[in-house]
């Protein structure tokens, strides 16, 4: 369970927060019970992977996060603030899978295993990534509030890719047909967070939507775990 500080630069923040140094902004209700007292109840690390720069960065000393409880005796629970660029259960953050899915779905000659060297992770980790956005959302979904938000033509359903180079590399024609319906979540999730009648201020269109499903519903994504693949 978190609630979302403004957004602000991971450098910045792990050079800012932390014991000793500053502290994020105290939530001014509880996130169960709307109570009006919440106090802060120490420090957590954690050590997670996101994208600096466009490379994968895993700070060796983690990133600290601070704890708060609600002040009500009939209510009395913890959770985490966590800055908006840190979404729950995961070391490998959603714009690294999102980035590195991308990598593998529109390069022409690549594999799983290069695409995992680049990004710092295994390869059966790029395989289930592919799998876990095919099954994320139903494009045509996506596509349908993004037409809502856009102006005439600017989220048509001929922009989502009919074919995708790593649909020739699959070895079935389900991880075929699963790897162009990742392709088309995330073409979706782009002009999705093009349409926003304000621009997000989080690069990366997957953790933005991601995150809003978890702030909105408290929906979690997690990772769903695969047997032996066949790529």
């Amino acid at each position: 369970m978190s609630i979302a500080l403004a957004w602000c630069d991971f450098k910045t923040y792990c050079e800012d927060i932390g014991p000793g140094r500053a502290q994020p902004p105290r939530p001014v209700q509880c996130a169960f019970c709307d109570g009006p007292r919440v106090w802060f109840n120490g420090w957590r690390r954690v050590f997670p992977t996101v994208l600096v720069e466009g490379r994968s960065h895993r700070p060796p000393d983690g990133v600290v996060l601070q704890r708060v409880r609600c002040a009500r005796r009939e209510c009395h629970r913890s959770w985490t603030l966590r800055p908006p660029w840190l979404y729950p259960h995961r070391s490998l953050e959603p714009d690294v899978a999102e980035a590195a899915a991308l990598a593998y779905l529109l390069a022409p000659h690549t594999s799983y295993a290069a695409v995992a060297t680049a990004f710092g992770c295994a390869w059966i980790t790029v395989w289930r990534w592919v799998g876990w956005l095919a099954a994320l959302a139903i494009p045509a979904a996506l596509l349908a509030r993004a037409v809502r938000l856009a102006a005439p033509g600017g989220a048509e359903p001929g922009l989502l890719p009919r074919e995708v180079p790593a649909a020739g590399r699959a070895r079935s024609t389900e991880r075929a047909r699963a790897v162009l319906e990742a392709a088309q979540v995330l073409a979706a999730l782009a002009l999705l967070h093009r349409a926003q009648p304000e621009p997000p201020a989080d690069p990366s269109p997957l953790r933005w939507w991601l995150l809003g499903e978890f702030l909105a519903f408290r929906r979690v994504a997690l990772l769903t775990r695969g047997t032996t693949p066949r790529r």
